[in-house]
């Protein structure tokens, strides 16, 4: 039970930052967008998206290895925390050079997309990427030491930094290249305060007879982050490169921003994950514990990501029309299709956490290594032929393919996990929800009073209905609920002081 609690305090810290701070984040993200426009807004985003697909060959996987031994030996964690920043910064100041060397070769082969200020866009967020990555190794300290509130914390500032900064950007009417210094500055400062803020916990020491055997270890860590971050990011770089014409920037910003709506929803998820790591990897090896946090782990992020993703698909024109009405409607279309991406991403977020745990890490790179594989060849074929739609698809046919190998190695590994079992309660509700969704549409439609933001009044009610079916049906645990009870007494107390 103690357990549990320390458990459930870290989620809810982690979650209620990430969801205000991400809110805050989302509104901005959107308001950039509407001010860049599709073109402006696609050419950022490749160039991202090349940073990410090229720079991620420096990934050794210490950063993951040093939170996978730490969680359960802190023993000389100063010596490890040295070796992770050393071969962190290392790699990626040379694949830095990679990058850029490449994205030149890119500009002589295609000089219309990719332009100078391309070039420069690159060269800003591949900087950016690294101090990201610095930073979030330093944030493994803390989650070591179960200080996942100063991760909160941190996080929000990353965040805050963005918001105000794209705020700047847009009341200054500054351009693309503004916009990634926003970035770059969030990140340089964020890595600053997060490494003295993990100064508190540990001094990095470097030890050079620890750095080979650390790096030795970590590979197949780094093997998977690398298959992974490819799979995310080479369908907007193969985009940019199978999609003729000038207008191939404004399609493929129209597709990443419907992915980029669909990812913001996963800050969620991802602190679910990073609140259990230490208490998973504390576990590992001990299958039936590993089961019981497993299926608590499907059925948590289930809760959420499937009336959140599942209402996307139902109102997926009207979101396209209230927050990005510029876009057009391919935006409503490709959000649709990306919708199914979100859910089957959202359920098994934290399902590669326990492949590792399990002992099942190789396992995992292979299917990712296979996953890469299957996603350029699915988007090769569908682009040519369908564009950004064919993009979409090919990310959902790749996210099915994980999520049923995942699963189904899970289910043989891990005696009692239940898998896709224990989200039935919030499968029905949902639909209960999303008739709920649709009765209310079709009546204000009848009504003639349907419009641009009508939409919002049935939201929260339908929510409301979600959850009043979850409890009426038994469906939260004790502690989750007591939990709940001490979150709304600390808010009424804090209201009653003002």
């Amino acid at each position: 039970m103690e357990q549990s609690r320390t458990f459930l305090r870290n989620f809810a810290s982690l979650t209620a930052a990430n969801f205000f701070t991400r809110i805050v984040a989302g509104v901005v993200g959107v308001l950039v967008m509407r001010y860049l426009g599709d073109a402006r807004y696609g050419a950022f985003s490749t160039a991202l998206a090349f940073a990410t697909v090229f720079l991620i060959f420096a990934e050794t996987g210490v950063g993951p290895r040093f939170l996978y031994d730490r969680s359960g030996d802190k023993s000389n964690i100063d010596e490890h925390f040295g070796a992770v920043l050393f071969l962190i910064a290392g790699p990626y100041s040379v694949s830095l050079l990679v990058t850029m060397t490449v994205a030149f070769f890119f500009s002589r082969s295609s000089p219309d997309v990719y332009t100078p200020q391309v070039l420069l866009l690159i060269a800003i967020v591949s900087v950016s990427a690294i101090l990201r990555e610095l930073a979030d190794t330093c944030e493994r300290v803390m989650t070591v030491h179960l200080k996942l509130y100063i991760s909160a914390v941190l996080r929000a500032y990353r965040f805050l930094f963005i918001g105000a900064g794209g705020i700047l950007v847009i009341v200054a009417k500054l351009g693309t290249v503004a916009w990634a210094l926003v970035t770059l500055f969030a990140m340089a400062s964020a890595f600053v305060f997060t490494f003295i803020v993990a100064l508190r916990f540990v001094r990095p020491r470097l030890v050079w007879k620890t750095l080979w055997p650390y790096l030795a270890s970590s590979y197949i860590f780094g093997v998977g982050a690398i298959f992974f971050a490819i799979y995310d990011k080479v369908d907007q770089v193969m985009l940019s490169r199978l999609l003729p014409g000038e207008s191939a920037w404004a399609r493929i910003g129209v597709y990443a921003a419907a992915y980029t709506l669909i990812t913001f929803t996963h800050a969620i998820p991802a602190a679910f994950v990073a609140s259990m790591e230490p208490v998973v990897f504390a576990a590992r090896d001990d299958f039936e514990r590993l089961a019981r946090l497993a299926n608590r782990s499907m059925r948590a992020v289930a809760l959420i990501g499937i009336p959140l993703n599942v209402a996307t698909v139902v109102l997926a024109t009207e979101i396209q029309v209230f927050l990005l009405p510029k876009f057009g409607s391919a935006l409503a279309g490709v959000l649709l299709v990306l919708s199914w991406f979100g859910l089957l991403r959202f359920i098994s977020f934290p399902s590669g956490m326990f492949m590792a745990a399990s002992g099942l890490q190789k396992t995992r790179v292979v299917i990712q290594g296979i996953a890469v594989g299957v996603n350029i060849l699915v988007n090769f074929l569908l682009i040519r032929r369908y564009g950004i739609y064919g993009a979409a698809w090919a990310t959902v046919i790749t996210e099915a393919f994980i999520f049923a190998l995942y699963n189904g190695f899970l289910i043989r590994r891990l005696p009692g996990y239940r898998s896709v079992l224990v989200i039935g309660k919030p499968i029905a509700a949902t639909a209960v929800m999303v008739l709920s969704i649709v009765a209310a549409r079709y009546a204000l439609t009848q009504l003639g009073h349907y419009g641009r933001f009508e939409w919002l009044a049935f939201v929260a009610p339908a929510a409301a209905l979600y959850f009043l079916i979850l409890w009426l049906w038994d469906f939260f645990m004790p502690e989750e609920l007591d939990m709940a009870r001490h979150v709304v007494g600390r808010l009424a107390f804090w209201r009653s002081q003002k």
